[in-house]
């Protein structure tokens, strides 16, 4: 029994101890002995019921992988409560995606010119800062639609993009932003990622991970729209940890 593993389940999904004896039954001081290692190998019963108050296996105290990681398993819990309309929909959206992700791959290629931007303060880039790379990438339906790329070297925009992707933009001065779409824009030299929302009159750009204020743009040449995003890319060149530790 691996008590390092409780931790880590524990933590994973935000339990105290008392919390855990709480749903358990198990008294406090016998959790404490097991999860600190003193007791290393409690009974049987004891470690089921810690893993159906877990919600989860008594493989995983072994250091076995997860069959589903923790934080799916809300969405999971949500899934299951929906329409059956809404299920079909949502497994016919993952079909679709999975479908395209798969095809992407090609051995056809072509270049794409792939900014990053050295000094970003509180998600605002400094347009100034900018470093250009020539990256060459498969040619697929989702690079051809873009016209750059920015390879984001930070983690202010998690959870929605993490360090080290590159994201891909198509610029096109005549396209206005739909609701709901996802846009850099350019404001007094800086650049912002955010996501543009309507609600009948009113226009609101948003940041992807609430660090800055709306943005009520009453004015769409108050923000010079740079390009509306397309997806993500896959470039090893840059995303290897070894050609990004490289970079650093």
């Amino acid at each position: 029994m691996n008590n390092k593993k409780i931790k880590e389940i524990m933590k994973a999904q935000g339990y105290t101890i008392e919390m855990l004896s709480l749903i358990s039954n198990i008294p406090v001081g016998t959790l404490s002995k097991i999860i600190s290692g003193i007791t290393a190998n409690p009974g049987f019963e004891t470690m089921s019921a810690i893993a159906t108050a877990l919600n989860c296996s008594l493989d995983e105290f072994s250091g076995r992988p997860v069959t589903i990681p923790y934080d799916y398993e809300e969405y999971l819990r949500r899934f299951k409560q929906l329409p059956v309309c809404q299920k079909e929909y949502i497994k016919y959206v993952i079909d679709l995606e999975y479908d395209r992700m798969t095809r992407l791959k090609t051995n056809e290629k072509m270049t794409l010119r792939c900014y990053e931007f050295t000094n970003i303060v509180n998600g605002w880039a400094e347009f100034d800062s900018v470093k250009t790379h020539n990256v060459t990438v498969d040619k697929n339906p989702l690079t051809e639609d873009c016209t750059f790329l920015v390879w984001i070297r930070t983690d202010l925009l998690e959870p929605k993009f993490f360090r080290n992707s590159v994201l891909g933009f198509h610029r096109n001065d005549c396209l206005r932003p739909k609701n709901g779409e996802i846009w850099m824009v350019l404001h007094n030299g800086l650049l912002f990622i955010g996501r543009f929302y309507k609600n009948h009159k009113n226009v609101l750009l948003k940041s992807l991970n609430g660090t800055i204020d709306d943005i009520s743009v009453t004015d769409y040449y108050q923000y010079r729209r740079v390009g509306r995003y397309v997806g993500c890319m896959d470039v090893p060149e840059l995303t290897t940890e070894k050609a990004a530790f490289q970079q650093d």
